[in-house]
């Protein structure tokens, strides 16, 4: 690898290499973020759905392609119980992605470092 005509040391090579490694942890880190997010956008919807219904209304739940008959009461406490769980992998997730973050900002910095270092005079 070169940069401008000179040789870029063994040493920034290894750092790009990880630079890019976390830039792919970060993209895989946001991609599972966003679908999170998006189905708890979805549970909480079907919560407040199921909190307007009539105690003793019909309720059905996906089970793969099919609906099957449910109680109303089972699948409050299963959504609950979804959204509670939804919401702590969202925030440790969060966390996840906050640490990849600084560790490519923290990166970026020490790699300019080396090539400005390494500048001819």
């Amino acid at each position: 690898m070169s940069a401008g005509g000179r040789e870029i040391p063994p040493s920034v090579q290894q750092q790009l290499v990880r630079l890019q490694q976390l830039q792919q942890t970060l993209s895989a880190l946001v991609a599972e973020r966003q679908r999170l997010e998006a189905e708890l956008i979805e549970v909480k919807g079907a919560l407040e759905e199921l909190e307007k219904a009539a105690e003793d209304a019909r309720v059905y739940k996906a089970v793969g392609p099919v609906l099957v008959q449910s109680s109303r009461e089972k699948l409050l406490e299963e959504l609950k119980e979804r959204k509670e769980l939804t919401e702590t992998r969202l925030k440790l997730l969060e966390k996840q992605e906050q640490r990849t973050k600084n560790q490519l900002e923290t990166l970026q910095r020490e790699i300019q470092e080396a090539l400005s270092g390494t500048a001819p005079s």
